[in-house]
């Protein structure tokens, strides 16, 4: 059961999760698509957010079942009220672990286990021209995802312009994309801060959108390998395809290779691979 109506009602009288951390549905939203692990070590698929609910598939239950959004934003709120939250059925409920994998998710959340206990670290923020890039997010909007025109910044070294870590075009940053080489909620906390080599720029006309999908990634040689062109249609997909197949990354180093070991072990689509 959640916690009591008195302490539930003190909290909402008194604290709201507003400009500490994001609203429920804001946060699930933003890892829509994306498998997050529980303190067990059990993937949690974020499918889709809708009707006050978030489809949650798991390896029982793969076409997913709905879990309140209300149950979210409990913890949600009693984190930014406490500052602390073990992740129990008694404080959270009988979807607790998932609640708190979510929970897990944010920046400035720790975690710590036996019992599991998360704590919210509000601290000022440290510069941010360090690989460890202390401020992930905009505290004045408190986003979940990297503040993007912050991280191109940083990785294209303060240039108005950069080429794409796949295709190898220049474009002006806000044609790219700060692509994480292995996607963020499977990162922990010192992976998402070191952006120079979990991060890469992709341009947003097309190369992002096909490395996030699976359809290219980098070898351990660091060259692209591609799903099977052949049985593509021809156009300009099939033309970037080709383009990108056996190039050299920009972004693939001694120190990167691990995280994209990482995609072509998770996301890259080997069954259509040529």
């Amino acid at each position: 059961m959640f916690a009591s109506d008195d302490k539930g009602n003190e909290l909402n009288a008194g604290f709201s999760s507003d400009g500490v951390l994001p609203r429920a549905e804001e946060l699930l939203r933003s890892l829509a698509g994306e498998t997050i692990s529980t303190p067990t070590g059990k993937g949690n698929r974020i499918l889709k957010v809708e009707d006050g609910s978030v489809l949650v598939g798991t390896d029982r239950s793969p076409e997913g079942q709905p879990v309140p959004l209300r149950d979210i934003q409990h913890g949600l709120d009693v984190l930014a009220a406490r500052g602390t939250l073990e992740v129990s059925v008694a404080e959270l409920g009988h979807r607790s672990t998932f609640v708190g994998a979510v929970l897990a998710n944010l920046p400035h959340v720790s975690r710590a286990n036996s019992p599991t206990t998360l704590t919210l670290d509000s601290s000022g923020t440290e510069p941010a021209a360090d690989v460890h890039y202390g401020e992930l997010d905009v505290k004045t909007q408190v986003k979940v995802r990297t503040e993007q025109a912050r991280l191109r910044k940083l990785l294209a070294n303060g240039r108005v312009s950069a080429p794409c870590a796949l295709c190898g075009d220049e474009f002006p940053l806000e044609f790219l994309v700060a692509a994480h080489v292995k996607k963020r909620a499977a990162c922990t906390d010192d992976e998402r801060r070191n952006l120079r080599d979990i991060a890469m720029l992709a341009c947003g006309l097309g190369c992002d959108l096909l490395y996030e999908a699976g359809w290219v990634t980098v070898d351990e040689t660091g060259r692209i390998q591609t799903v099977r062109i052949d049985e593509l249609p021809a156009g300009s997909l099939k033309l970037r395809m080709q383009h990108l197949a056996g190039r050299r990354c920009g972004a693939h180093r001694e120190a990167s290779e691990p995280y994209f070991a990482w995609h072509r072990s998770t996301t890259f689509l080997r069954h259509l691979a040529g």
